[in-house]
């Protein structure tokens, strides 16, 4: 029920007079102010304990997800050495040297040898093989090393590696916890493999 048109209809009736309209109005005004308190302290401490509860469950599901993003770029990353070595095998068949432990192929047809193939595919020498087959921006974002013999190779994000391009020495790869390793064919007819070492990714 709105007061405002129901004075004035009794006003207009003559029922009641000004000085009690006025009344009538002042006590419906003060009636209407609403007084408000501000928050206790028991009230705050649970606000901030239940904030708490909440961040120390939220925390090990967000570690969680980091933890799996890792996991995954380096599998996508595992995933495109293999394709790419798949196709270096493939220049390797025309060019007849799939069978040999050691060769170099020219990839873009220019003249120059660009890869180093054990059995056909990339080596894992740290300079000519699997590193020369990846582009983009393989030598910003990613750190690896090889051993000397170029059969084994070690790759981590240049995020967890430390560093960004070619690393020589395999140990701050290894110390990362976080790596994929790159082993070369071990003969003809067989292929690399990958493998991953996530205990601290």
């Amino acid at each position: 029920m709105q007061i405002r048109p129901y004075i004035a209809e009794k006003i207009k009736r003559h029922e009641i007079n000004q000085s009690r309209v006025k009344n009538i109005y002042n006590n419906f005004q003060q009636s209407s102010i609403c007084t408000q308190d501000g928050f206790t302290l028991i009230e705050m401490v649970a606000v901030i304990v239940l904030l708490g509860i909440l961040a120390a469950t939220a925390l090990p599901r967000f570690l969680n997800i980091n933890t799996d993003a890792r996991k995954a770029v380096l599998e996508s990353m595992g995933g495109a050495i293999l394709s790419a070595s798949n196709l270096v095998y493939s220049k390797s068949v025309i060019g007849g040297v799939q069978n040999l432990p050691t060769s170099n192929i020219d990839l873009d047809r220019d003249g120059v040898d660009d890869v180093q193939v054990i059995y056909g595919y990339p080596s894992a020498d740290r300079n000519q093989g699997v590193a020369k087959i990846m582009g983009g921006s393989f030598s910003s974002e990613w750190t690896w090393g090889g051993n000397y013999s170029g059969t084994r190779f070690w790759l981590t994000t240049a995020s967890l590696g430390g560093r960004s391009g070619l690393y020589v020495n395999t140990t701050s790869v290894i110390n990362s916890g976080c790596y994929m390793t790159y082993d070369a064919a071990t003969g003809a007819g067989s292929s690399p493999t990958i493998s991953y070492v996530t205990t601290k990714c």
